[in-house]
């Protein structure tokens, strides 16, 4: 039952939660609210549902009820009446000088806890009128785990209250006339039960009473009242503001009128509200066209993978134009894109990753905050999940925070790279299905960090061990192997199912031609070294050049490395030597010299 309606019906109803109150009067003495007690509640008022406080919609709902007074109490404000302020000639505040009596003088000051607790009896043992009590932001008067003077005395005068009081108040001829013999209750609202006593929180007489977050009808009747006339935007509204409070929803409202959006971009607005960012990169026609033209820009990154980057085009295609999941009724809340490179070591996942992170969001991917990598194999301990997402409190390192919420809350637009993700353990990996399915992650603090515009980036070397360089069957066998190791051996194929198996991308061994031209580039960047750090020129005669490509080509099989690895083993290393010797003179190598105890030496002219 939501906020908006009741039996199917359009009729005005409160929230639940102030219905529990209302219908428990008659055996409760005090209420302990927690969780969403800084939102707004949609309350029915006349024939409109409005949003309310919690404090101005506990108001309306005791005042239905025959309270002539509500006190209410804060170390900001001190005592005063709601509704009625504390000077003589208001109903309110004749009445709650009248129950408080010798007290009254307490109105409008700074009441320490010790007085107070002579309030909180003064409204409790009075039979003359419906009275309550509202203590507000006692969660804060608990600075460091220590009382604030007198907060312990008033505690115990409070559940010693509690454990005498009796339903004795009864009706008057106005509001709540049909009902019988109530308490005049004690609200005390917290952040959460734990910040109080535990004796103050449970038993007889003492009833918790928790405010959730929005369900969907809440913010559907939030939305009808902050966009009236919005058609199809007030379902937009109230779906993209899943996890959001109703003070947000408004807040969004504001943000949407400030930056003159039209109702149609309300979803644009909740996602600036998100990520603190107005101009959202991803619907810019800069990106698209940056996009349309991109496979040649990443095909000159990333040699011999043709297909791997047709596959991630037609993915970032996709995420660019929005039709990610467009057979669904509504874009997800997920990620805007998901990418699973696979393949073996070596042949351009995480450079294939930084040239898309380049792409789309522009910059220097090897040093911009758009693009993040994280080593898994760092995270394969259970205890390792508090540098991700920051420790618990009352752990070392809390308020620092974890690395993946940090680096999203700083720039919610960007690349997160999480290399060799088969490594991390397997708890880890289910905080990837939050990622995954909801586009948010609670960190340690308890704030929430979302990831709706990130674009996420894994790479596996799973499925590359059996498989030959030239084999046909490649694409197949690796998916098979990433299939059964989510499945069947970590037990985790919901985490596969998030990712999506089309979003699979196999990379292939490095081809004999690819490893010579991959060789050629190496060899042309020694060159260049030489002359920048020399002044110099190295020249490379062909029988030396050839020798280095048969090398670099038996290299492949560990892909751009290993490609790499023949190079400077066979020519750097030995050429460094050359020039300890001779000094800054060019250096000509006609062919590669013998190899002794692994020691390769040059040829020179």
């Amino acid at each position: 039952m939501t906020a908006a309606t009741v039996a199917g019906t359009r009729t005005p109803v409160a929230p639940a939660w102030l219905r529990d109150i209302s219908a428990s009067l008659p055996v409760t003495a005090q209420y302990v609210l927690h969780g969403s007690i800084r939102d707004l509640h949609m309350c029915p008022v006349g024939e409109r549902v409005v949003p309310l406080d919690t404090v101005s919609a506990l108001t309306g709902t005791l005042a239905a009820e025959g309270f002539g007074a509500v006190l209410y109490h804060s170390p900001v404000h001190g005592l005063t009446v709601l509704g009625g302020g504390t000077a003589a000639g208001s109903e309110a505040g004749d009445l709650a000088r009248a129950v408080l009596g010798p007290h009254a003088g307490l109105l409008g000051t700074a009441v320490g806890y010790p007085r107070l607790g002579d309030v909180l009896l003064a409204v409790g043992s009075t039979t003359q009128a419906r009275v309550a009590l509202v203590l507000d932001y006692l969660s804060q008067a608990l600075a460091d785990d220590e009382l604030a003077p007198g907060l312990s005395t008033f505690f115990l005068t409070a559940v010693s209250h509690v454990h005498s009081a009796r339903a004795r108040v009864r009706p008057g001829t106005g509001g709540g006339a049909e009902r019988g013999a109530l308490h005049n209750p004690v609200l005390v609202l917290v952040d959460k039960p734990s910040d109080l006593p535990s004796w103050m929180v449970g038993g007889d007489g003492i009833r918790q009473v928790p405010l959730p977050v929005p369900d969907l009808g809440s913010r559907m009747a939030a939305a009808r009242a902050l966009l009236p006339g919005g058609g199809d935007a007030v379902t937009q509204f109230a779906d993209a503001a899943e996890g959001l409070s109703l003070r947000a929803m408004r807040d969004i409202v504001q943000l949407q009128r400030d930056t003159r959006r039209d109702p149609g971009q309300i979803v644009e607005s909740v996602q600036a509200y998100r990520t603190g960012v107005r101009d959202n990169p991803w619907n810019g026609a800069e990106l698209r066209a940056r996009v349309a033209h991109g496979r040649d820009a990443l095909s000159a990154r990333v040699l011999g993978q043709s297909r791997a980057v047709a596959h991630t085009m037609d993915i970032l295609a996709r995420t660019a134009t929005g039709m990610t999941a467009a057979h669904l009724p509504q874009r997800g809340s997920g990620p805007r894109g998901v990418l699973f490179f696979a393949g073996p070591t070596g042949t351009g996942k995480t450079e294939l990753a930084k040239a898309v992170s380049q792409l789309v969001f522009g910059g220097d991917a090897g040093g911009s905050g758009s693009f993040r990598r994280f080593d898994m194999s760092e995270f394969a301990a259970e205890h390792t999940e508090a540098r991700l997402i920051g420790a618990p409190p009352g752990y070392t390192g809390h308020s620092a925070g974890g690395e993946l919420t940090n680096a999203v809350r700083q720039n919610p637009y960007s690349l997160l790279l999480f290399d060799e993700i088969e490594k991390a353990h397997p708890l880890i990996l289910d905080k990837f299905l939050q990622i995954l399915s909801d586009g948010r992650l609670t960190d340690g603090t308890g704030a929430t960090v979302h990831f709706a515009e990130t674009l996420i980036v894994f790479t596996s070397n799973l499925g590359v061990g059996g498989v030959e360089p030239d084999d046909p069957e490649i694409q197949t066998k690796v998916r098979a192997e990433i299939v059964g190791h989510f499945r069947d051996v970590i037990r985790r194929p919901e985490i596969l199912g998030r990712i999506g198996e089309e979003n699979i991308v196999v990379f292939d061994y490095l081809s004999r031609d690819v490893a010579r031209g991959l060789a050629l580039r190496y060899l042309e960047n020694v060159k260049g070294r030489v002359r920048a750090e020399h002044a110099s020129t190295l020249r490379i005669g062909p029988r030396a050049v050839e020798q280095l490509l048969e090398l670099a080509v038996e290299g492949r099989l560990l892909g751009g490395r290993g490609v790499a690895d023949a190079v400077v083993v066979n020519l750097v290393n030995p050429l460094a030597e050359v020039l300890l010797e001779r000094g800054s003179r060019d250096v000509t190598v006609t062919a590669l010299g013998s190899e002794t105890d692994g020691v390769r030496t040059l040829e020179l002219a």
